[in-house]
């Protein structure tokens, strides 16, 4: 499933970690729902970035329900403007891309963590 993605590629020619998960919620949209749950759960918990979460949550709210609200999703996950990379500091996506898509991720993006 990987190989037919489109990638946007990094600084060093890789493509970027972003890339691939913008490519996944456009072929699977329901898969924003992972994401407001994580921001659900953490706002119960008492997570001290409320303003971030909330931020996101807004982001996610309107892709679930608009085109151009994915349009906008895809633009925060793209974009290098100082304002979507201070939002995708604090990522919600965890559990978006399954254990096998992040080993690939780490191997295409070049990160060795």
């Amino acid at each position: 499933m990987l190989a037919r993605m489109s990638f946007e590629l990094s600084e060093q020619g890789r493509p970027s970690y972003w890339r691939l998960l913008a490519d996944k919620l456009q072929r699977e949209p329901a898969l924003i729902k992972v994401a407001r749950n994580n921001i659900t759960r953490w706002r119960e918990q008492g997570h001290s970035a409320l303003q971030r979460l909330n931020e996101w949550d807004g982001v996610l709210l309107a892709a679930e329900n608009d085109p151009k609200g994915m349009q906008h999703l895809l633009s925060v996950l793209l974009d290098t403007n100082e304002d979507h990379e201070r939002l995708r500091d604090f990522s919600p996506f965890a559990g978006v891309l399954t254990r096998e898509e992040r080993r690939r991720a780490r191997e295409l993006c070049g990160f060795r963590h």
